[in-house]
């Protein structure tokens, strides 16, 4: 008697994330891997993670409708893992300042929600790490910047406050504290 052989699925296939709202906090998603699974979304995907430690690591989940490289565990179609995620165009990826002219500098890293609430840690360290609420190239979004020269906080509406050389200006020069 011939021993059934179930189809195996090995290398990564593109998925879309069907539901974000995992039960146990694991960072696993339900995604729709048509050339595997058709229309039946799989079971709960086990995220492959930069880093998971006890209590510590990276927790990044992607929104539901976000495209998905999926793998499966030993090719087995019932043990999916979502092991990153690809934009579809380039008006999906994150806003970011104009590319780098000087190949010599490392590279930026954003990290961006749907919101657009972004951390932005350059590459240049003249150019420092840029925290902001909303879009980040937009003057009206509340921002800290902290660079080698000084902190810098706005509200986005006028209000400033600046930490540089051990001086605080609030509001520019309206109040100055040596």
């Amino acid at each position: 008697m011939k021993a059934r052989t179930k189809k195996r699925f090995f290398g990564k296939y593109r998925g879309v994330v069907e539901m974000n709202a995992d039960p146990e906090l694991k960072g696993r998603i339900l995604v729709m891997v048509p050339d595997v699974l058709g229309a039946v979304p799989t079971t709960w995907a086990l995220p492959c993670l930069l880093n998971a430690g006890v209590k510590s690591g990276i927790h990044v989940i992607p929104a539901v409708g976000t495209n998905v490289w999926v793998e499966f565990e030993h090719g087995d179609p019932n043990k999916p893992i979502w092991t990153g995620c690809f934009w579809g165009s380039t008006t999906e990826a994150p806003v970011t300042p104009p590319p780098q002219s000087n190949p010599i500098v490392p590279p930026d890293v954003v990290v961006q929600t749907v919101a657009q609430n972004t951390v932005f840690v350059s590459g240049n360290p003249a150019t420092g790490i840029t925290l902001s609420c909303g879009p980040p190239l937009l003057p009206t979004s509340p921002r800290i910047t902290i660079t080698p020269a000084g902190i810098m906080i706005t509200d986005g509406k006028g209000g400033s406050i600046s930490i540089i050389a051990g001086v605080v200006a609030i509001n520019e020069l309206a109040l100055v504290v040596k």
